[in-house]
């Protein structure tokens, strides 16, 4: 077991980020439970690896980005993320965390597209604060509605759209439902294995004392 790593989960309001970390690290989220807004807060869990060892990950849920209201209703959600003020609510976030996280999971909610423009626009204030600083990042589709419960279907479903986003990104774009545990598993497991890689082995060669016997000349 290594350092632990940290890794922030963010997003808009309502995508179920800590109904995502709830159960993962206890399993104990039903359609049922109550979920209160999250201010900030903290987990830390044992994360199992693609090579079966155990990780510790201290896991910050962070408060929801609120959403944009633009004056014009006619503007694309999009177009106002892009022009917000410099003290909107995803630099303040971007400022706050571009330096003390080692990744960071972005989650979206698959039924509601103006989630994933936050996403987009987090993902690049984040970049622009960072200083070239790598981390681990994962863009996450929350499935909280099934399809039936969707009211309306856009033209480009938010999930096809981050599938391309995160290709381009060339970041790892899962598909998860926290009412079903088992969809959490391959995301987990793919974070703690890539913040915590095989040590390479060094290429030194291992020195070892020969005791050489000579003879002595008569």
């Amino acid at each position: 077991m290594g350092k632990t790593a940290r890794v922030v989960i963010c997003g808009m309001k309502n995508t179920g980020k800590t109904c995502i970390l709830e159960q993962a690290v206890f399993g104990n989220v039903t359609k049922d439970s109550i979920i209160y807004p999250t201010i900030e807060d903290s987990y830390i869990a044992l994360v199992e690896t693609d090579r079966g060892s155990k990780e510790k990950i201290l896991f910050y849920d962070t408060a929801g980005v609120e959403p944009v209201v633009s004056p014009a209703r006619e503007l694309k959600q999009s177009y106002a993320l892009e022009h917000q003020s410099s003290g909107n609510s995803c630099s303040a976030f971007a400022r706050h965390w571009a330096h003390s996280a080692d990744g960071y999971i972005f989650v979206y909610d698959t039924s509601r597209p103006e989630t994933l423009d936050c996403v987009l626009l987090l993902k690049k204030e984040l970049d622009k604060n960072r200083e070239r600083k790598e981390a681990l990042m994962v863009v996450v589709g929350h499935h909280i509605k099934s399809q039936s419960e969707v009211s309306s279907i856009p033209l480009e479903s938010p999930t096809s759209k981050a599938t391309h986003w995160s290709i381009r990104e060339k970041i790892k774009h899962f598909e998860v439902n926290a009412y079903d545990r088992s969809t959490l598993y391959e995301m987990f497991i793919y974070i703690a294995s890539k913040l915590n890689p095989v040590q390479n082995k060094s290429t030194f060669p291992q020195l070892s004392m020969v005791r050489k016997s000579t003879k002595s000349e008569n």
